[in-house]
């Protein structure tokens, strides 16, 4: 029986020693050579000898867009153009966070609760108007992010994040609403600082997209590019008032072939709607309602419930023990008071008025003209005795900050 014959065939790199010139004989014919003059170099050449390098496995990067206005008062986010708001505040919590509560997440080592979950653990309370805005902006905005309510678990259900011992990483394109603008440098370090987080016991990586670029704009620029959408191109400026929580501003705005360029700015520091609140808290302890007030959330609670009943008068519900109480007195003895005692204010008010003696357009925005009562209050003292001009209360005045910024892609 004949045995299969295999044929090895084993290929080999010669390079010759030493020989700087092959000679010749005297017959023109090649000598022979000793194959001591050859040294083996290898049996593949060196580029055949290179080994791929293993495939790094990562999640893909989920692209996604921010607005963020961070007030004294309240969080507001434009999440992929959906709007969420939370209160400003958070704890640092020393125990095992709460499961299945909005705004809490892990964050450099340490747990945190954003918003209205403060309330139920402990901890020091943290709050935005005490000189926090900018300081804790990681934290507002991770506060913001994981208080959405089915953004993030949407991401962790999706199978495109598959590999579950890598983070879910996040490309965010972040549009920042903010008076500090001329803290870009401050506020680009804290953002950049932003590495990742954990939510839910899973970890995010967070990639912001466009901080070589303009990304922070005025407070009230959403409402700024909304009021320009009502304006005709004759119309050479307007006027954004706007009572948020911390400050009253007038911003008067140039309107340009596109978008709207701020001319000037006047702010009533401490003139926002936290110093209104107290002053109405101090007028409602005057009068004796049967009991007292033990924060000033019920009566931003009542501010917000506000409306006007079938007789055309106001009811202002506030809740005291077992009974409701209409505190409308309180509530206009407060606003005079809040004007009386800040200059700023007052001058901001008489400002606005006089843009509109002079034939122009005053547009009022802020969480403060979402109050019924304070906006006819406020809108009264403007235009009384004005015969021209025009003001006009936006709607969704506490989010068309944010809101209106979707004018920009258009």
């Amino acid at each position: 029986m004949q045995l299969p014959v295999f044929l090895c065939v084993v290929c080999v790199h010669y390079k010759q020693k030493g020989l700087s010139k092959m000679k010749t004989s005297t017959n023109g014919t090649k000598p022979k050579q000793d194959l001591q003059q050859f040294e083996i170099v290898g049996s593949l050449p060196e580029a055949c000898d290179k080994k791929k390098k293993p495939r790094e496995s990562k999640n893909p990067l989920i692209n996604c867009s921010m607005v963020l206005d961070a007030g004294s008062k309240r969080i507001k986010c434009l999440l992929n153009n959906y709007p969420n708001t939370i209160d400003s505040i958070y704890k640092e919590v020393k125990g095992e966070l709460p499961s299945g509560m909005a705004g809490c997440f892990r964050y450099k080592s340490k747990n945190y609760v954003v918003g209205r979950g403060c309330d139920a653990v402990l901890g020091e309370l943290v709050e935005a108007q005490k000189d926090n805005k900018i300081k804790k902006l990681d934290v507002w905005l991770l506060g913001a992010l994981t208080s959405d309510p089915d953004f993030l678990d949407e991401l962790l259900e999706d199978k495109k994040n598959r590999y579950k011992s890598k983070p879910i990483r996040l490309g965010v394109d972040i549009k920042l609403l903010s008076l500090s603008s001329n803290r870009q440098g401050d506020i680009t370090k804290i953002l950049q600082g932003i590495e990742g987080f954990i939510y839910r016991g899973r970890e995010f990586a967070v990639e912001f997209k466009n901080l070589d670029l303009e990304f922070i704009y005025s407070e009230g620029y959403g409402a700024a590019l909304t009021a320009r959408k009502s304006l005709s191109t004759e119309a050479g400026s307007f006027a954004v008032l706007d009572l948020g929580g911390g400050t009253l501003t007038l911003t008067t705005y140039k309107i340009g072939r596109n978008l709207p360029k701020v001319l000037n700015r006047s702010v009533a520091s401490g003139g926002g709607m936290q110093d209104l609140a107290r002053q109405i808290f101090i007028s409602l302890n005057k009068t004796d309602i049967g009991g007292e007030t033990k924060s000033l959330n019920s009566i931003f609670e009542a501010l917000k419930a506000c409306r006007v009943d079938e007789n055309g008068e106001y009811l202002v519900p506030y809740r005291v023990g077992n009974k409701t109480e209409n505190i409308t007195e309180s509530v206009l003895d407060g606003i005079s008071n809040w004007i009386v005692d800040n200059p700023s204010i007052a001058d901001i008010l008489t400002k606005s008025s006089q843009v509109m003696v002079s034939g122009g357009f005053v547009f009022a925005t802020g969480g403060g003209f979402a109050s019924k009562i304070i906006g006819d209050r406020l809108q009264s003292l403007i235009t009384n005795a004005v015969s021209h001009g025009q003001f006009e209360i936006l709607e969704n005045p506490d989010v068309i900050n944010i809101l209106g910024m979707k004018c920009l892609n258009q």
